[in-house]
Parts: C-alpha cells; structure tokens; sequence
C-alpha cells in the first residue's frame, strides 16, 4: 500500500514539474542554480529522515486498534466519512503546529530554513531542516492515536497531504477566477506564496495546509492581489548554502 503511495506521488511530481515548465514565471526572482542543489540535497536528508514519517503513523493506527481506543473507533461510518473527520483533525492539527513555529522563537529557527529560500517551487516543498520532523511526526502521531484512524485512512490521508504540499509549492498561475473559486475552499500555490513573503505580517498568515478553513475561523487568512516577493531579509545564513542552512538553527533569530 505505502509503494503504491510512493508511485502515485512520484507521478504528481512530474506531473507538476512538467506544468511548472510550462507555466512558472521566476523573471523577477534573482534564484540562483546553486538553490536547487541546496534544495534537492534537503530532499535526500529530508526522505531518509521521513522514512520514519509513515512508520509512526501505521504504528499508532495499529496501537488504536490493538487498544481499541480513539473517537472513530466506536463509531460505524462509511470510509469517505471517517476520511473527512480525519482530514479535518489532520489539517487542524497542522495549522496549529505550524503556527506554532512561527509565534516559538527556538521552532523558527529551525522552521525559518523552509521560508529561507529566495524562490518558491516544487523544489520548495521538499526544503525542511530534517529537525523540523520531531515537531510535526509526534503531532501527526498523536492525532492518528486519538481519531483511531484505520491504517488505510492513515495511507489515503499522508498522501493526499503530501500531494496537496507539492502543489501549493509549485509555480503554477491559475486563472484568476479559478483562484478565486477554489481558495474559498482550499490553499492555492497563489495564497501559499504569500506565506512566503519576507514581511512578518505577510509570512504569519495563510497557515493552513489544504483548507482555508482554519486560516479563516482563526483570522490569519490573507487573498492580497498579486505576484509578491519572497524570501527572508537580512538572513545570517545564505539561502542557497545547504551547511550555512543545515547550521542556521544555531545563529541569533535574524529576520524575523
């Protein structure tokens, strides 16, 4: 079940490469090559690290199960309906996780490595500092434990997320209508880039990961017009330097 994972998300990948190819617009982003070495090297440490991702999480699908605990696990619902509630609990959890990085001045500090990158693409969405991984996989643990999500809720759930992930990353410009339609509903690669803008008021909203829904109820949500800019300012560490990056953590809370 998890290879067939892997097969269907690597073909989202290219998928979203090719489309990137054809519609990506970087003229007024001064990335240089040496970015996409900084960030496919993050991939490798990244998918090493995260092999670990899905083996906590079918571990704690099979310990709600053995223990028979969590809020589904009583409950006789059809499949797409425990597939919602656990994508809502996911998707709640990650908001908050993820804000949380940013209001914690030790968590941006390993978090800010993901908002370094002075261009925002496919290759975004796979820049984590592989530290990053010890606050999102014992959340993510902990919210398969307390749905009690079935381990193929759990497989359907990590990669739609996952896919979900690389797309808002992309490069992509959708119509603009189409834009609009759909964040009513769901983060867009236009919405998720301003998450990405160096200015603190900017990058401290558009949390969510999927839906716009938290971002709305909890008032960080942001539709501003237009192609920003992205990055940090005044960084202490070079944005497309994978050691200075891997370092970062260590120097003072710079640009933020």
């Amino acid at each position: 079940m998890v290879g067939k994972q892997g097969l269907v998300l690597l073909g989202w990948v290219i998928l979203l490469a090719l489309a990137e190819v054809r519609s990506g617009d970087r003229s007024s982003e001064g990335a240089s090559d040496r970015r996409l070495l900084t960030n496919f090297s993050f991939t490798l440490m990244v998918l090493g690290a995260g092999a670990l991702f899905p083996i906590a999480r079918l571990g704690a699908s099979a310990a709600a199960q053995s223990l028979n605990v969590g809020i589904l696990r009583s409950a006789h619902w059809p499949w797409l309906a425990v597939l919602a509630v656990a994508l809502l609990a996911e998707t709640f959890a990650a908001y908050w996780a993820h804000r949380i990085t940013h209001q914690t001045p030790l968590l941006w500090r390993l978090h800010r490595v993901h908002h370094a990158d002075n261009a925002v693409d496919l290759s975004t969405s796979f820049r984590n500092h592989p530290l990053e991984l010890l606050i999102t996989l014992p959340v993510s643990a902990v919210v398969v434990l307390i749905v009690g999500m079935p381990q193929s809720v759990v497989v359907a759930t990590q990669t739609l997320l996952a896919g979900v992930t690389l797309w808002q990353h992309a490069d992509l410009a959708l119509p603009q209508r189409l834009d609009r339609a759909l964040s009513w509903v769901i983060v867009t690669p236009r919405l998720h880039r301003l998450h990405h803008n160096p200015a603190r008021a900017t990058h401290d909203s558009n949390y969510g990961e999927l839906l716009t829904l938290w971002d709305r109820l909890f008032g960080t949500f942001n539709r501003t017009e237009g192609r920003r800019g992205v990055g940090l300012n005044d960084q202490a560490a070079r944005p497309d330097r994978l050691l200075q990056q891997i370092w970062s953590p260590v120097y003072g809370v710079i640009g933020h």
